[in-house]
């Protein structure tokens, strides 16, 4: 799991004592994902991703770049049984502390599943009692409000939510349901728009303190 385990990121403005206190958007996946259960290695797509118009980056570029931006990127699943790659197929799964790190962060504003329901079923499965306890909230896109929506009859509507969850399009190419076009708006929409606003205005307030 540690190859997305990239929770701290690098911030020029200001001092290393204060990295660990500003995640603002924590994407997570399902177990692994992007990389090939035979190499170990990112796929082929995920290592010749395009940064603007004409540079291909790096794997290893591409996660520098993304976590200076106040994302960080994880696995809901630490461990599990699996033949195949199907997420559907995931089996006697122990998640990862995707709470304990938030709480321990308190300036995460989202948390935003990148594989879709199946992904959402497995987080609600391992984190209930976080949606009761009226931390959490559903984002106001259509994927979310389907996934999440019945906690709020025990979570008082979410009225004192401070955490986001945003279930989004599966990335993979075989998540064929979705044009690429589709899944580029919603993650524009409810992840990278909203997270690097937030990453801004936190950098702000800071420099605006010192």
């Amino acid at each position: 799991m540690k190859l997305y385990a990239y929770i701290l990121f690098e911030q020029k403005k200001i001092s290393y004592s204060t990295i660990h206190k500003i995640i603002i958007s924590f994407i997570i996946w399902v177990v692994k994902s992007g990389i090939s259960e035979k190499s170990g290695k990112p796929y082929h797509f995920e290592r010749h991703l395009r940064y603007g118009k004409d540079k291909i980056i790096s794997y290893d570029e591409q996660v520098n770049i993304f976590t200076s931006k106040g994302f960080a990127l994880w696995d809901v699943v630490a461990s599990c049984e699996r033949k195949g790659s199907l997420d559907k197929d995931i089996q006697k799964e122990k998640p990862n502390s995707i709470r304990d790190f938030c709480e321990n962060h308190p300036s995460v504003k989202r948390i935003v599943m990148a594989n879709g329901s199946t992904q959402c079923a497995i987080f609600n499965r391992h984190f209930k009692s976080w949606w009761e306890s009226g931390a959490l909230k559903p984002a106001r896109n259509e994927k979310s409000l389907k996934a999440f929506q019945k906690f709020g009859k025990v979570a008082n509507n979410f009225e004192s939510a401070l955490i986001e969850c945003v279930c989004c399009p599966g990335v993979s190419p075989a998540a064929a349901k979705f044009t690429y076009q589709e899944k580029f708006h919603e993650y524009e929409k409810y992840c990278f728009r909203p997270g690097l606003l937030d990453h801004e205005k936190l950098n702000i307030d800071y420099l605006d303190k010192i």
